[in-house]
């Protein structure tokens, strides 16, 4: 969750830390910092496991390295605090969230090397740990 397997994709790295500034700090604020790492370290090692089992059944012998299960995690954990809150998370739409997860998907689907087991592993894995650690609050700044 620290490497990346490939530095000759900057775009991949530079969009995975636009996802967490943006997505990242939002979920955040909106389960806490504890909460936040947990996410992003289980989802990070489900989705490290979903990659290892897909490849394993494929007999696929790959190396792969990077911070996108865990960001997908992330942004897994976001779609399902959005959908839940019927999309009144202030800034973030259930339409923006849904655009947004099927544009990240395809783009891993559509580029070379992108290990997407793992991208949909973090994703379930977010939305699933998020549904266990997320109790809907009625703070400020999440209605709109």
């Amino acid at each position: 969750m620290y490497l990346h397997k490939n530095l000759d994709t900057i775009d991949h790295l530079v969009n995975n830390m636009l996802v967490l500034f943006f997505i990242g700090d939002k979920l955040e604020k909106i389960v806490g910092k504890a909460k936040y790492l947990c996410i992003y370290f289980i989802s990070g090692l489900l989705a490290g496991m979903a990659s290892l089992g897909y490849n394993m059944v494929k007999n696929n012998y790959v190396v792969s390295a990077g911070a996108s299960g865990a960001i997908f995690g992330v942004v897994g954990a976001m779609a399902f605090i959005v959908l839940i809150n019927k999309g009144r998370i202030k800034d973030i739409s259930s339409r923006q969230m849904v655009v947004f997860v099927l544009l990240s998907l395809y783009g891993g689907l559509t580029s070379q090397g992108i290990d997407n087991a793992a991208h949909i592993g973090g994703l379930l894995s977010g939305a699933i740990l998020a549904a266990v650690l997320y109790r809907m609050h009625k703070r400020k700044f999440e209605r709109g």
